[in-house]
């Protein structure tokens, strides 16, 4: 059946976060500096931020394993009140923690890029007529994304977005694609999911039913055994060639 709607993830795919950093979590870390900084106002004494960013190293991937089983939603707040807690800072007021986050956003933000081909690739699928969306995990608020989006030239490409934390649903579940398929009016027999992690992007693709295409922008995620895409490229020029061949 001819592909109708093409999904993109964010991350690793149209937008590099990852700065100067190769691996995640050590990626995060000028988030986590920026929220130090802001929570150190005010005459606060809190641990030596070394130490504040390793329990949060330690904190991050246990919560965002807990957000991609459906246990519990992850979001940049959240994250540093459990990072605190278990330096046994308790206490701070929600507005406190919310400036925290969006400093913590914000210096994410500015060490991103736009990757190689991302506007010209995503201008030419919305130009031949594809329905073109978006999923992405995340713990920012989509607005944020989205004000990267446009910063980029990218948001008026896309049709719909979501984003993990704003719904509370993440890769490689299936509800994130059904949900912005469903935004689209398209079905997932007609929708392909570009994506640069297999684990969470072919895995949830294929879950939702739709075929993928594993664009490997980076070394940040390995392949696991029996994983394999429908198509796979290693520019992001070859998109639209791949589409109008199948």
């Amino acid at each position: 059946m001819a592909v109708e709607t093409v999904l993109f993830d964010l991350g690793g795919t149209l937008i590099e976060y990852a700065g100067e950093y190769e691996h995640w979590p050590e990626l995060e870390t000028p988030g986590f500096a920026a929220a130090y900084d802001v929570l150190s106002q005010n005459g606060r004494t809190l641990p030596p931020f070394e130490t504040f960013r390793q329990v949060g190293f330690t904190q991050l991937p246990r919560m965002w394993q807990a957000a991609t089983c459906k246990e519990a939603n992850l979001q940049v707040h959240t994250l540093l009140a459990e990072s605190l807690a278990d330096l046994g800072v308790n206490g701070l007021a929600n507005g406190d923690l919310r400036a925290a986050a969006q400093a913590y956003g914000s210096a994410i933000q500015g060490q991103a890029w736009l990757i190689d081909g991302a506007l010209a690739a995503v201008t030419a699928v919305k130009a031949a007529g594809y329905k073109v969306g978006l999923v992405s995990n995340t713990m920012f608020p989509g607005e944020m994304h989205r004000a990267d989006m446009a910063r980029f030239g990218l948001l008026d490409h896309f049709d719909a977005t979501v984003f993990s934390a704003d719904v509370n649903k993440w890769k490689p579940n299936a509800d994130p694609f059904l949900h912005v398929l469903a935004e689209l009016g398209m079905g997932a027999e007609t929708a392909v999911y570009v994506g640069d992690d297999p684990a969470s992007d072919m895995v949830g693709g294929r879950a939702a039913g739709l075929r993928t295409i594993y664009f490997p922008s980076s070394q940040r995620f390995a392949r696991p055994d029996g994983v394999q895409p429908d198509g796979e490229i290693g520019s992001l020029t070859e998109l639209l060639p791949l589409l109008a061949n199948w």
